[in-house]
């Protein structure tokens, strides 16, 4: 059975400050890394208990160093590093399960914490009307190659997404937000990293049960792609260096054919 795992740091338990925890330079990134490693072992251990055969992880926190140590990986799994955050590589080479580890909730999600969609100045994402941000992404690009999601772990409020599109999947809520609007620096009710640990790799077994009873989810193509900027001027520079339709002062739009990044 082979799995894929889409790897993020801020749905991490315990990572509740982005520019301390978050960012390569940040007072607490070396350990925020660690604890998300630490998640992504967890979630191993349960999928190889529960089957699987072959594990790969894209570590999506952007270039390298990303957000994953890779000196502490599981040995049972090869790490896709330094691919940038544009989207999951690799996704259609044959795999059989999608599970997201760190997830969290798109932009403004209600009590979402450290909730964004892909990068701070975006405000809203819509792949074909549907709003969305990298959680939903990561399930509709895995589909449009015939991949179930049946894992999340992260926030409440990313696996409330992921629910919505893949019903049937198991999520492992490690933390969940206090005041409805969240933001990238957000007071949240988290487990320990050991806790958080041990609630994963049972659920990650309990996953591997679904394996071939969740479908793949994917809108049909073309993908319209709807981006609605902080920024009149983020919006305007957007439009002019990459050619999109303008919609409004905030709001360009593209139509693409795959959603390969």
């Amino acid at each position: 059975m082979r799995i894929y795992v889409v790897c993020d740091l801020e749905g991490t338990a315990g990572v509740v400050n982005h520019r301390a925890q978050c960012w390569f330079d940040g007072a607490y990134y070396t350990q925020a890394r660690r604890w998300a490693t630490q998640e992504l072992n967890a979630l191993v251990e349960g999928a190889l208990a529960g089957g699987a055969t072959e594990i790969v992880a894209w570590d999506g926190h952007g270039p390298f160093p990303g957000g994953l140590d890779i000196e502490m990986v599981h040995p049972a799994c090869r790490v896709i590093a330094n691919a940038g955050d544009g989207g999951p590589p690799w996704l259609d080479r044959g795999w059989d399960a999608l599970f997201q580890c760190g997830l969290h909730g798109m932009a403004d999600a209600p009590w979402g914490v450290l909730d964004h969609s892909f990068e701070p100045d975006i405000a809203a994402f819509w792949l074909n009307d549907v709003r969305m941000g990298e959680v939903g992404m990561n399930i509709a690009t895995a589909g449009s190659h015939g991949v179930p999601a049946v894992f999340l772990a992260g926030d409440r409020a990313g696996a409330q997404e992921a629910l919505a599109l893949a019903p049937g999947m198991v999520t492992a809520v490690v933390k969940e937000g206090l005041r409805e609007r969240g933001g990238l620096n957000a007071p949240a009710f988290s487990l320990t990293p050991a806790a958080a640990c041990d609630l994963i790799r049972a659920r990650a077994e309990e996953a591997m049960e679904q394996v071939g009873h969740v479908s793949p989810w994917c809108p049909e193509p073309p993908f319209v792609l709807r981006t609605r900027y902080r920024s009149v001027e983020r919006a305007e520079r957007e439009a002019a260096r990459r050619g999109l339709r303008r919609l409004d002062p905030y709001t360009v739009e593209e139509t693409v054919a795959t959603l390969d990044g």
